[in-house]
């Protein structure tokens, strides 16, 4: 089976928009990998090069030890599922799904077999398989898209935005079955989303663009917990960014900011130039405690809970301190706090990740006041 490469790829559309600037990336074989970013970041265009909807203004893309790059879609042996669907409204459904087989040339009974073969697969009800897509719901429309797809037999799977068109709970049970599928038949998927519970719940590897760069290639763990800058922090999941000052002192290294010292020595500062005296501390909500007793250790400050949200599993407070405001995430069982209640909020020095102070103000890459 396949790996998927793709050398100093640019595109640019007419009227010099740039969609894609000079990317490099290696998708391994079997592997599941979602392109995640804001709108415009470049992810569909990119997805559309490697099927070859799109041809590269420059760079080079390979599948397998083949040089596809100028290569027609047909002839790159991908499948591909739209995020309209894209189904004929006047064939039924096994007709949609055998188009595939068809356009190979297979013989009639097999072409058949293959289509009922992956609708039952998708969890399509065979019995439907006469209707026209405007007969179905949503869902199942979605899930003739994608064992019309799978009909490809194609090693490599093309998704985008495959669930965007459906309600929050059918989109969470169709993006497991979708990750299920992927791996019970051993193929490659790509899979474009702009969410991030998509992203999360589906991935093997996370791709995050922006500006039609790659700003981290990670698991799910790693671009949460191991943001490869600013960016990449602030748009996956929440955290709390905090401006500081930097001292060291030996191998003490302390972070004035929310109006005090804390300790900052056990942190990771690898994304923080040497000696640089200005930083960015960013610690993530689920990594911030909030107690009614002051804690042991330095690392706390006062504070008072403004908004308490219940959230199901979590409960999420944001917290006033004379210097700025906090975001907490707690379990959602248990003691919790009210809003009013005064408290302190601490966490560990380990948890803390030190940034460079960006060039640009703060504002402009996090979206918002940071304290």
């Amino acid at each position: 089976m396949p790996d998927v490469v793709l050398k100093g790829v640019s595109k640019v559309f007419p009227g010099n928009v740039v969609a894609l600037q000079r990317v490099d990336l290696a998708v391994k074989d079997k592997d599941y990998v979602v392109l995640l970013g804001p709108s415009g970041c470049g992810k569909t265009s990119l997805l559309k090069s490697i099927a070859g909807i799109y041809l590269p203004t420059s760079g080079s893309i390979s599948i397998g030890k083949k040089d596809v790059t100028s290569l027609r879609i047909e002839d790159r042996n991908v499948g591909m599922m739209f995020q309209n669907y894209a189904l004929f409204p006047h064939l039924s459904v096994e007709k949609n799904v055998s188009y595939g087989p068809q356009m190979r040339e297979l013989p009639l009974e097999k072409t058949k077999e293959i289509a009922h073969a992956m609708l039952e697969l998708a969890k399509f009800p065979l019995d439907r398989a006469n209707a026209k897509p405007s007969e179905l719901s949503g869902g199942m429309q979605q899930r003739v898209a994608l064992a019309r797809a799978l009909a490809s037999q194609s090693p490599i799977i093309l998704l985008d935005e495959p669930l965007s068109a459906l309600d929050a709970k059918i989109g969470e049970e169709l993006r497991l079955e979708l990750r299920r599928l992927v791996k019970k038949l051993g193929l490659t998927a790509i899979h474009v989303t702009h969410s991030q519970d998509e992203a999360m719940s589906t991935a093997d590897t996370i791709v995050v663009m922006n500006n039609g760069e790659i700003m981290q290639v990670g698991t799910p763990e790693e671009v949460y917990f191991k943001p490869a800058n600013l960016f990449v922090a602030d748009f996956i999941g929440e955290a709390n960014f905090f401006e500081a000052e930097v001292s060291r002192s030996g191998k003490k290294t302390a972070g004035h900011f929310l109006g005090k010292f804390f300790d900052l020595s056990s942190s990771d500062s690898s994304r923080l130039a040497q000696g640089a005296n200005r930083a960015v501390v960013v610690i993530r909500p689920e990594k911030m405690v909030v107690t009614k007793n002051k804690p042991f250790h330095k690392n706390f400050v006062k504070g008072k809970i403004s908004i308490r949200r219940f959230l199901g599993e979590k409960i999420r407070y944001e917290i006033s301190s004379d210097f700025g405001e906090i975001v907490v995430k707690r379990m959602g069982f248990g003691r919790s706090f009210h809003n009013g209640d005064s408290v302190f909020i601490s966490f560990d020095s380990a948890d803390a990740l030190l940034f460079d102070f960006p060039r640009d103000h703060m504002e402009k890459i996090v979206g918002r006041k940071t304290a």
